[in-house]
């Protein structure tokens, strides 16, 4: 009885999640079919940047070449406690600077609470956040502008990886990228709100009046998200507006990633929900319901299937699968750690030919 009572424990749970999930990707496999409209709408896009010499020509290159009014675009780089030449590079492509410095209070979360406030001065309709190691696709603004055509307050583009044949850890974003971009799509069919990724947030000039952006934790995304969720915004989502965003390098540069992103909370780690599953599964068939068990783990091995092919296989992603494997169990290991860690201070990720800075 006892070895029951423990194995249906964790399948219950587990099958219910997993039926979640395919309702959401189910949903979100569906084409969303936008009326083309004359844009109406004015962006501020507003570029957090630390030490981003060398990837904010990429950022900033894309935001000039947006197939959007320039009329109604303003490019705005928050040089937030740099010591290299980001406020120099953003001027040298025409985009307004401020200039922040402030040690003692480092990160994302504190350079948009300083800027927003300055940029909303200038009247736009809505505000674009878009990290500086990121690219947007020519199409998004007029993506964006539908949506907000239609009476969205919130919007969360979706964020594609830009590196999935750099070994393990390229796959394994790229592969959770698309699981969250299809569920994402999905939760928007369902009329739910979508959880805000931290780059590719837009919010109407007037949402960020009535709820200040006033979170400053190092999941600045995931706090401000509940902050909407607590006044009744809803957050779409918004899958023909594209955001591509390269993976941390290295395996040690993700994990000190995933260090940060552990103070969004537990239920936000899916290499420890995959965790639980299989611990679930396990159990299950210890106890005696092997087809059950069977069946959800075929489940969830077809929903990031799914996001796998969405990426697409190529050889060196084949070779890369192998190791996968042992990076998620990292990853939620270092996930079901952070109740009992205390949080650090924030750390910018490692680009690209770079250490952590």
């Amino acid at each position: 009885m006892v070895a029951d009572a423990v194995a249906l424990a964790g399948l219950v749970p587990a099958t219910l999640a997993g039926a979640g999930l395919f309702a959401l990707t189910a949903a979100g496999l569906r084409p969303r079919r936008a009326q083309p409209r004359a844009p109406t709408h004015s962006f501020a896009v507003v570029v957090p940047a630390h030490n981003e010499e060398h990837t904010l020509p990429a950022a900033l290159e894309s935001l000039a070449t947006l197939d959007y009014p320039p009329e109604l675009v303003r490019v705005c780089v928050v040089a937030d406690n740099c010591t290299d030449g980001t406020a120099r590079v953003a001027r040298a492509f025409g985009a307004d600077v401020i200039e922040r410095t402030d040690p003692r209070r480092r990160g994302k979360g504190f350079a948009l609470a300083f800027a927003v406030p300055q940029v909303l001065a200038a009247k736009p309709d809505a505000v674009l956040v878009l990290d500086a190691d990121c690219t947007l696709s020519a199409d998004a603004l007029l993506a964006l502008d539908a949506l907000l055509a239609e009476g969205a307050d919130a919007i969360q583009a979706a964020v594609r990886s830009a590196n999935p044949d750099a070994g393990a850890t390229g796959l394994v974003a790229a592969v959770g990228a698309a699981f969250d971009a299809t569920t994402a799509a999905g939760r928007d069919r369902f009329g739910l709100s979508a959880p805000l990724r931290g780059t590719g947030m837009a919010f109407r000039a007037s949402v960020l009046v009535r709820v200040p952006w006033t979170t400053t934790g190092l999941a600045e995304d995931a706090e401000y998200g509940a902050r909407l969720r607590e006044a009744g915004v809803r957050v779409r989502y918004c899958g023909e507006a594209e955001v591509t965003s390269a993976a941390p390098p290295t395996a040690e540069a993700m994990f000190a990633q995933r260090r940060r992103w552990r103070a969004a909370g537990l239920a936000s780690s899916k290499p420890l929900a995959l965790a639980l599953v299989a611990l679930a599964v396990t159990l299950g068939a210890l106890g005696g319901f092997e087809v059950w068990a069977s069946a959800v783990a075929a489940l969830f091995a077809a929903l990031y299937a799914r996001a796998l092919f969405a990426v697409g296989i190529t050889r060196n992603r084949l070779k890369s699968l192998f190791g996968a494997p042992a990076l998620v169990v990292r990853l939620a290991l270092s996930a079901a750690a952070g109740p009992f860690r205390r949080g650090g201070p924030w750390v910018r990720t490692a680009r690209a030919g770079e250490e952590l800075a």
